[in-house]
């Protein structure tokens, strides 16, 4: 998306640094030799992935009437956007260990007492 980007880029060079570009590339035993068109394309194209992962992070944090992006904004791009599918493992959807207090389940009401009917309705051990 040329022009769209907030930092300004020159024409020919990359947000990304590239000796940790090139650092990352050499870590695949494939790959002997990366000239410096084949590190600039391979930044840029990275520098577009990660704007447009982003963006779509950001639509769901404005749904949330955020403006912040949360990992749960992230997730749920992943989850909605069938190009992020390979992702899914790497940033998995937020599981909540316990219920809030507000959806617990009401269906079986226990009584209050006072602390005087736990007193008085307490078996007797004295046998």
């Amino acid at each position: 998306m040329p022009g769209s980007e907030t930092a300004t880029t020159a024409s020919g060079s990359s947000m990304l640094p590239a000796a940790r570009v090139r650092r990352i590339i050499k870590e695949d035993k494939d790959i002997f030799a990366c000239g410096a068109e084949s590190l600039f394309l391979i930044s840029r194209a990275t520098e577009y992935f990660i704007d447009s992962i982003v963006r779509e992070s950001y639509e769901f944090s404005r749904l949330d009437k955020r403006k912040t992006v949360q990992y749960k904004d992230m997730a749920k791009a992943i989850q909605s956007i069938e190009q992020y599918d390979f992702l899914a493992d790497t940033i998995p959807p937020t599981v909540m260990l316990k219920k809030p207090a507000a959806e617990k389940d009401t269906t079986t009401p226990q009584k209050k007492t006072t602390p005087a009917e736990n007193q008085n309705s307490a078996p007797d051990q004295q046998e």
